[in-house]
């Protein structure tokens, strides 16, 4: 199981924190460095909020399996909306180095008021902006990049990046076991056919900001348990 950092951020309603972006700059760096040893030929999604997976065991990993209905453009190196021909390992690099940079700039800025300014270092901040550096030549290599979280790690004595991962896959996955908790009292607690509880699962799944006066969404179920399904709802969000 896997979690984008898109989502870690949404349910936490809040950016990423500075320790968390040389975190998850680091694991991120670590694995396009795996990714470009084992298959270079493998590299062409683009790194976004969407395609960056973080992993329970503190790794990340990428897709561009759940980002279809995002707009990326704001994610993709200017050379390659020019629509310039990448040809070398070092030019897929730089274009990664460009989302990366601007996957972070986002979690960092993530629900921050436009009157405030994001909470970043000025080392970490130069850092990122010249991985986003329009000029292709100008951008940091991934080697660079390394060395530089290598080094920052060694001097700081925050916990190892790994452990910033595995607790923003936490802040989803406890989010989703709460509402498995729910869904489970429920079923223990009333006496529901299976249909009844399927629909009652599907609400609390599939609509987590669901409120009372919402409760018009309720018209695509049957009617016969339209009535129990509101007062057990309505029961739950004032829990």
């Amino acid at each position: 199981m896997h979690v984008s950092l898109a989502e870690a951020l949404e349910v936490r309603g809040g950016p990423l924190q500075e320790e968390e972006v040389w975190a998850v700059l680091s694991q991120s760096a670590e694995s396009l460095q795996e990714l470009f040893h084992k298959d270079p030929a493998a590299m062409g999604f683009i790194i976004s909020p969407w395609s960056l997976l973080l992993m329970p065991s503190g790794n990340i990993s990428f897709t561009d399996e759940y980002v279809t209905q995002q707009d990326l453009r704001a994610f993709t190196a200017p050379e390659v909306l020019d629509g310039a021909s990448l040809t070398s390992i070092s030019d897929i690099e730089k274009m990664h180095m460009y989302s990366l940079g601007m996957t972070l700039f986002w979690g960092a800025d993530y629900e921050i008021p436009q009157s405030q300014p994001m909470k970043l270092g000025e080392h970490l901040n130069s850092l990122l902006l010249n991985m986003c550096d329009d000029v292709t030549l100008s951008r940091m290599s991934l080697r660079t990049v390394l060395d530089i979280c290598s080094k920052h790690i060694r001097n700081s004595s925050c916990d190892p990046p790994f452990s910033y991962i595995r607790k923003l896959v936490r802040l989803v996955l406890g989010s989703l076991s709460q509402v498995y908790s729910v869904i489970t009292r429920f079923k223990n607690d009333v006496p529901v056919n299976l249909a009844y509880f399927f629909s009652l699962t599907l609400v609390l799944v599939c609509l987590p900001e669901f409120q009372e006066d919402s409760l018009t969404i309720f018209d695509v179920f049957p009617k016969h348990m339209l009535s129990r399904l509101k007062q057990d709802m309505q029961r739950f969000y004032r829990t």
